[in-house]
């Protein structure tokens, strides 16, 4: 007897509260999703699907891409995956032609073109990554070649730190923002 299973994903079903701790519904207004949320998602999120020797995150990498780009760029590096947060939080966001994304992550500030300077960031970046987190491979992995790596090693960081490292940079670069509090473990904010 063949069993069937829903497919695996992290996505939130309606009426789900996210990690900043809102519900939100299907198709909800671009507001309604914060910074917070696609922090949390980025936070759980291993880079290269888990293949690194240690957990490292997606929020760590476009932190660190954020530091590493001019500073007019440095919002677009922050945000070069919130996307990819957006399809895991909401069913809205699965559809690529759907305006839904585009809508919530012009509400975060994404710019709609990547400056040249973050993709070139993200190929550092992933030299940087491949020379201090992956295990050692004699083949040439994809964009490693077109950039050198940073001269300083990066040290892979709990899943928190670069959750508060991701938010803290995000209101940094964005100090007209509303800065929400986390409700504690007792739920007081």
């Amino acid at each position: 007897m063949k069993q069937e299973f829903p497919a695996p994903r992290a996505m939130r079903r309606l009426g789900d509260l996210t990690g900043a701790g809102q519900v939100i519904g299907d198709n909800p207004p671009p507001g309604q999703v914060s910074i917070e949320d696609v922090a949390h998602v980025l936070a759980s999120t291993c880079c290269f699907s888990g293949r690194a020797r240690t957990f490292y995150s997606i929020a760590q990498h476009d932190y660190l891409a954020s530091t590493i780009v001019p500073l007019d760029d440095a919002l677009a590096a922050l945000l070069l995956h919130a996307g990819d947060a957006l399809k895991e939080l909401l069913p809205a966001c699965l559809d690529p032609e759907g305006q839904a994304t585009a809508d919530i992550l012009a509400h975060l500030g994404a710019q709609p073109c990547l400056p040249p300077s973050v993709k070139y960031a993200d190929l550092v970046l992933r030299a940087t990554e491949r020379r201090d987190l992956d295990p050692p491979y004699d083949d040439a992995w994809t964009g490693t070649t077109q950039s050198s790596p940073l001269a300083r090693p990066i040290q892979a960081l709990a899943p928190i730190v670069a959750k508060h490292l991701f938010i803290d940079r995000y209101y940094e670069l964005r100090p007209q923002e509303d800065r929400r509090a986390f409700p504690t473990a007792d739920g007081a904010s």
